[in-house]
């Protein structure tokens, strides 16, 4: 049948012998690595068994809109079906369904040869495969289609069970169809045209040509039938609208790059940018010490910090400060001076990082659990000379061999001379330098100015309840710690500073009954385990803040449950954007119906959700996220391409105004709500760490006798996130996992030494030569080898590894990090063991002793 259907079109003279020389080539690539499933802008997510269920919507395209584009279809040698198919593929391309779209094709006959099998749509169906990447005119997109058609017909003769042979159907599971989308063109209007091949598809798009007898022209309408399981009608209503638009500006300017037709009304432009992207608010500019001893004279005597059994109030923390402070001028430090700061969690670490900022300088926390050599890199990329650390830390190597190193201590907080000193500080001078993985290879240092933290602190978002005794417990160098400390000290409230040491549930629940904490801010995994193992531990707080990663739906629902008067708050932002910049609320577990949405803008911050040609998108469209207004970075320390590539010109705000290209997807909702959906690069969030991939790899790709290297973060358990790395050894060596994880983790910080290394003779790669990340086998913890329990104790810390690392059983000499533990497990294991033995065992007890034989000894 398909060489019947080329010589009729060759005779026609649509199609060339060119056109027909072609077809042998393309005859088996037609349906090679078919997009899985296209991104359409659905309303609800799919279901393991598609729906049946169809509705339908009837539109109308104008008769001199009709008129024109036959007249365009004429210049192309094409049919008006070819028009509509390119029109269709662009569309779905803008609302963010990718640039390789395969569009079901209805055709009369069937193929000669029997078909069975699971691909039965395709036996009276073609399928066009329209290439619209490179941001073609719409003229060259009917040109592609008109291709995609040809090569389409070419393998039609093809029975459906030799396709099911060559296509992957397994891929496919929950849909009744390879394609999602069909398009079928008639010349004459047909009663109910959607009605005949929706079933299969998510959207079946029919449209015919009329005749107006009042008018003598010939109009078309046309018909979307959709799966109600996945659209609202007001979704399609939209599609069908934008398909309009988009045909309207073809029939006029055919010439037109893709890229520049608009498909958003003029209302929804301006709700888009206007109504939906900011939330204003009138504030002035500040730095923090203008408005933290603004505060010391509005409340000199109310307590401003407690940790364990230190109080102090505002008056005496500041007169601390600026006993440090001038102690820091006496050394020379320079204004916007970067000072490193190695200590633990204290009254004094505080008193240091308002010293260095009324001095002048900015504050540089260094990661404890950094190893020394990036500590060392840190700093020597940002050219601090001057170090504060603690008795804690005074032997440390990096403290001895930095030049100007000052400890502190009670002596060293008390002077003569503690009044304010007298710098000049700007609002837009640093305040702190912030670290993140970068993909190069080395950490990134960030530049957060004064006025973008006042920014953060005296948004609206922080209710009065949480600020009241705001937890602080993350470390300084983690940016949840901005908000946990400048939202209430700027403010008059209070801040309780956690014992040094990682968070869990029953010292969350000892913090809140000691001291009265309200608010705390938890990274999502963390917030995840202690929902999912101890939800009663927030009782008696008012507020929990979370973000930094995907936030489990369960854990709030779990959270609100258990605590009677918990409000959870999501909040979503890169550290160039400091902390967050919006903000979501919920107060009642049956408001979770789903995802939990990352919200609306906080105040003065412009959100943005743009395609790649920086065209925003339409709601329900996934789009890139762009932050912009007040809390932005002043960019990456001395590292101007960098900034240049990120924080790049505001098209929507004036000349000068910037925003930050995120990396994050996301969509707006009907109601303007955005909704995460994922990143479009190689940066991953883990525990709310933010990991550059390509950082680890480079790590690992310097070690003796590594070829080649991947890492991904696999996600084989729902809520279990882990750094793995499959290593490509050289010619005669072998992969000795536990030596390798050594070696990196003398340049990473633990969170990003992976919890697992796979040897592999060659990585997989797609048909264009890159890495096959889906086709990376997910690795074996194994568990259960060698010698078991001999005690009751170690019978219960056997079943305790096994139960947290999900495995049936884990044998007494086995490393709880080889067998895949990571540091939110590390947590479980301290929370699980404090209340069975009464021990507080420590992280770094855990990283020395990690198996269940040592850990009993221990114990």
């Amino acid at each position: 049948m398909g060489s019947d259907i080329i010589t009729s079109c060759m005779e026609d003279g649509m199609w060339t012998t060119d056109d027909a020389a072609l077809l042998t080539e393309r005859r088996w690539r037609a349906l090679a690595a078919l997009p899985t499933e296209l991104a359409l802008p659905t309303d609800y997510p799919r279901t393991a068994q598609p729906s049946s269920v169809r509705d339908l919507h009837r539109f109308d395209i104008a008769p001199e809109i009709h008129g024109a584009l036959l007249a365009r279809a004429g210049e192309a040698r094409a049919p008006m079906s070819t028009v509509v198919h390119g029109a269709v593929a662009a569309l779905l391309t803008r609302l963010g369904a990718g640039a390789d779209i395969p569009i079901a094709a209805p055709v009369a006959a069937r193929p000669s040869a029997p078909h069975e099998g699971p691909a039965g749509f395709l036996a009276n169906h073609l399928v066009l495969r329209i290439d619209t990447s490179g941001d073609p005119s719409l003229r060259e997109l009917v040109e592609r289609a008109r291709q995609a058609d040809l090569t389409a017909r070419a393998i039609h003769d093809v029975s459906a069970d030799r396709l099911a042979e060559i296509i992957d159907l397994d891929q496919y599971a929950g849909r009744s169809s390879l394609v999602q989308v069909s398009v079928l063109v008639e010349d004459e209007a047909t009663p109910e045209l959607g009605s005949r091949d929706a079933a299969g598809f998510d959207l079946s798009i029919v449209v015919s040509g009329r005749h107006h007898e009042d008018q003598g022209k010939a109009g078309a309408v046309g018909e979307i039938a959709y799966n109600v399981d996945l659209f609202d009608r007001a979704t399609v209503v939209s599609l069908a609208d934008r398909l309009v638009r988009l045909l309207t500006v073809f029939s006029a300017e055919p010439d037109a790059a893709l890229s520049r037709v608009e498909l958003l009304s003029g209302q929804e432009r301006t709700t888009l940018l206007e109504t939906w992207s900011s939330a204003e608010r009138e504030s002035g500019e500040h730095t923090l010490v203008e408005l933290f001893e603004a505060q010391v004279l509005a409340t000199p005597d109310a307590v401003a910090l407690v940790c364990a059994e230190v109080s102090l109030t505002y008056a005496e923390l500041n007169g601390r400060a600026n006993a440090l402070a001038n102690r820091l001028v006496q050394a020379g430090l320079r204004p916007e001076e970067p000072v490193a700061l190695l200590m633990d969690r204290s009254a004094h670490l505080i008193v240091a990082v308002l010293a260095i900022l009324k001095a002048g300088g900015c504050y540089l926390p260094l990661h404890l659990a950094y190893p020394a050599r990036r500590m060392r890199g840190v700093m020597m990329d940002a050219d601090a000379r001057i170090l504060l650390t603690d008795v804690a830390h005074a032997d440390h190597e990096v403290a001895r061999e930095t030049p100007t190193t000052i400890l502190v201590t009670e002596d060293s907080l008390s002077g003569a001379v503690t009044g304010n000193l007298d710098r000049k500080i700007l609002p837009e001078q640093a305040a702190y330098i912030m670290y993140t993985s970068g993909s190069t290879g080395a950490p990134k240092g960030i530049l957060i100015s004064h006025q973008s933290v006042v920014c953060l602190a005296l948004d609206r978002c922080w209710s009065d309840g949480s600020l009241e005794r705001m937890l602080v417990h993350s470390p300084l160098a983690f940016d949840p710690s901005t908000g946990e400390l400048w939202a209430p000290l700027l403010t008059g409230r209070r801040i309780v500073i956690a014992p040094p040491g990682e968070l869990d549930a029953q010292s969350l629940q000892e913090l809140v009954r000691r001291h009265g904490v309200t608010g705390a801010i938890l990274s999502g995994g963390l917030f995840r385990m202690i929902a999912d193992d101890a939800a009663a531990s927030f009782s008696g707080l008012l507020d929990v803040y979370t973000g930094g990663e995907v936030i489990s739906p369960v854990a709030v629902r779990k959270a609100l449950e258990a605590s009677p008067g918990l409000v959870v708050h999501t909040i979503y932002g890169p550290t160039e954007a400091t902390l967050s910049v919006t903000h979501h609320r919920v107060e009642r577990a049956d408001q979770v119906t789903g995802d939990v949405p990352i919200g609306r803008p906080m105040d003065n911050r412009r959100i943005y959700v743009l395609d790649e040609h920086l065209n925003p998108v339409p709601p329900g469209t996934v789009g890139e996220i762009y932050v912009g207004g007040a809390g932005l970075a002043r960019g990456y320390l001395a590292n101007s391409g960098m900034t240049a590539d990120r924080f790049v010109p505001d098209p929507f705000h004036g000349v000068g105004a910037r925003m930050y290209r995120t990396g994050d997807l996301a969509r707006w909702t009907r109601d303007g709500v955005l909704m995460f959906v994922g990143r479009n690069d190689d940066q991953v969030k883990v525990r709310g760490y933010r990991i550059e991939l390509g950082e680890v790899e480079i790590v690992l790709a310097r070690q003796e006798g590594i070829r080649k290297v991947a890492v991904i973060v696999r996600r084989d358990q729902p809520g279990d996130e882990r750094l793995v790395a499959y290593v490509v050894p050289a010619a005669g060596r072998t992969l000795e996992p536990a030596a390798l994880a050594e070696q990196v983790r003398k340049t990473l910080p633990e969170y990003m030494v992976p919890s697992a290394f796979i040897a592999l003779p060659e990585l997989p790669l797609t048909p264009n030569g890159k890495v096959d990340r889906a086709a990376l086998p997910a690795p074996d913890y194994g568990g259960g080898a060698g010698r078991g329990p001999r005690t009751a104790q170690e019978t219960w810390l056997c079943d305790l590894f096994a139960d947290i690392l999900g495995l049936e059983r884990v044998g007494i000499d086995e490393g709880f990090f080889s067998l895949g533990g990571d540091s939110i497990s590390v947590a479980q294991i301290r929370s699980r063991v404090r209340a069975e033995f009464g021990v507080n065992l420590s992280a770094q007890t855990l990283f020395r002793n990690p198996t269940v034989a040592e850990l009993a000894e221990l114990l």
